[in-house]
């Protein structure tokens, strides 16, 4: 019950962004990268399903080119954040938790 409630108001969240101002392809592409971070095992994997939604719904107004490069940042993401250890991590984690709140919703 708690991640359906929190997955709500995430997607409430990215809807009044959306709303308010068109999501740019930087923009998209950093979602993207957050996505990456947040599923990641050795930074400790967070609910994605708001991120998840929010790409996809994104993601259908974009040029291909614009979202195969989201999907490429997803899996450099990812295989980055696996891969990081000291303070490498300590610097992804602080990514994921810092810059990538806005796109999650602000929700860890």
């Amino acid at each position: 019950m708690k991640s359906l409630i929190i997955a709500t108001a995430a997607i409430a969240s990215f809807a009044s962004v959306a709303n308010a101002s068109p999501v740019t392809n930087l923009q998209f592409l950093e979602a993207a990268r957050c996505r990456g971070l947040a599923g990641s095992e050795n930074l400790g994997k967070l609910d994605t399903a708001a991120l998840d939604t929010f790409l996809r719904a994104e993601g259908g107004s974009r040029e291909l080119a614009i979202r195969v490069s989201a999907q490429k940042k997803i899996q450099a993401a990812a295989k980055e954040a696996d891969g990081a250890d000291g303070e490498k991590k300590a610097k992804l984690l602080a990514e994921r938790d810092g810059a990538c709140a806005a796109y999650m919703g602000g929700a860890k």
